[in-house]
Formats: structure tokens, C-alpha cells, sequence
């Protein structure tokens, strides 16, 4: 089954032009487009002062629970077995509460998680919609993302690397939008 998919990839598109159907291929570098988009890097800012406040906040539970386990070792000789297994009790209930709240902020479903999709999903609708535009004016069959983890493209031609227009098109809007919102 796989060859057969590996096989349609690599025939595929000799098949149609030979059909008549000439394509138009170009590909974007999306790891450029995060580089060189201000509005990606403003995020990508506030992304990581957010983190670095939730490390601070999670580096402060983890000092403090580590204080009181070292307290609790430090007497566990001389209190009552009852007393022992209270305390015991204590730290393990403290110990689940910092590893949930450490899952809730980092896990993949975690606020830091929530706020990037919050921050980059107007970002990512932007940048569509330019592709979208940029495939429609230009004729484009296909566009491609390098960059992309499950990217196939091993080597393109540097002449159809569109992300240099796109930052451009992309830029111009803004512009335009900038100067319609002055008026």
C-alpha cells in the first residue's frame, strides 16, 4: 500500500501534464514566515513571559513542598506514628496538587497551550488567506510547506519559493489596512 501511495506521489503529476494539465507548484517556508512576521514574534514574546511567569509560579510550589518534605524528615523520629502518617498524607496530597496544576499549565491542553492558539490562530487565518489570495492572482495548483513536519519535499528549486511574496503581500495589506484605518 505504500509504495502505491509513494508511486501516485512521484507518477502522478507526470501523468497530468502529459494529460495536458499543466500545474503550477510553489512551497513557503512556514519556519521563515514565524522568523520574519512581527506578528508572530510579539506572540511568540508574550508566549514566553507567560512562561516564564508559570515556571516562577511552579518553581515557587516545588521550593515550598520541598521544604516541607525536608521538615517532615527532619521530624519523622519524633513525632507519633499518627502524627507521621497525617503529615505523610499532607505531602502526597500537596505533591498530586503541584503535578495538576503543572498539567494544567503545561500539558497539551494546558492554559500556555491555550494562549498560543489564542495568539497564533488569528495569525495562521491571516497567513492562509493570503496563500489562498496569492494561489488565485498567481494560478497556483499547489503550495507547499517546507517546513512542514510531514513535509515530502526532500529538494525545490529555490525559484519557487514563495515566501518572500507572500511576507511581501502579507505586509501590504497591513499597510492598506493601516492606511483605511487612519482615514
Amino acid at each position: 500500500m505504500r509504495r502505491w501511495c509513494w508511486c501516485l506521489l512521484l507518477v502522478g503529476p507526470f501523468c497530468l501534464t502529459a494529460a495536458g494539465a499543466d500545474l503550477k507548484l510553489g512551497y513557503i517556508d512556514s519556519e521563515a514566515l514565524r522568523e520574519k512576521l512581527p506578528d508572530f514574534r510579539a506572540a511568540q514574546s508574550q508566549l514566553e513571559r507567560l512562561h516564564q511567569q508559570y515556571e516562577g509560579e511552579a518553581t515557587e510550589r516545588k521550593n515550598k513542598l520541598d521544604k516541607l518534605e525536608e521538615d517532615f524528615h527532619k521530624q519523622e523520629l519524633l513525632i507519633s506514628e499518627a502524627r507521621r502518617a497525617e503529615l505523610k498524607a499532607q505531602l502526597d496530597e500537596q505533591k498530586k496538587q503541584l503535578q495538576d496544576v503543572t498539567q494544567k499549565t503545561f500539558g497539551a491542553d494546558g492554559e500556555l497551550m491555550k494562549k498560543n492558539v489564542e495568539l497564533s490562530g488569528p495569525i495562521f487565518e491571516k497567513i492562509n488567506a493570503a496563500i489562498q489570495e496569492l494561489a488565485k492572482e498567481d494560478g497556483y495548483d499547489f503550495i507547499f510547506d517546507v517546513a512542514a513536519a510531514n513535509s515530502a519535499i526532500v529538494f525545490a528549486q529555490e525559484r519557487y519559493d514563495l515566501t518572500e511574496k507572500l511576507l511581501n503581500r502579507m505586509k501590504e495589506a497591513d499597510k492598506d489596512k493601516q492606511k483605511e484605518g487612519a482615514r
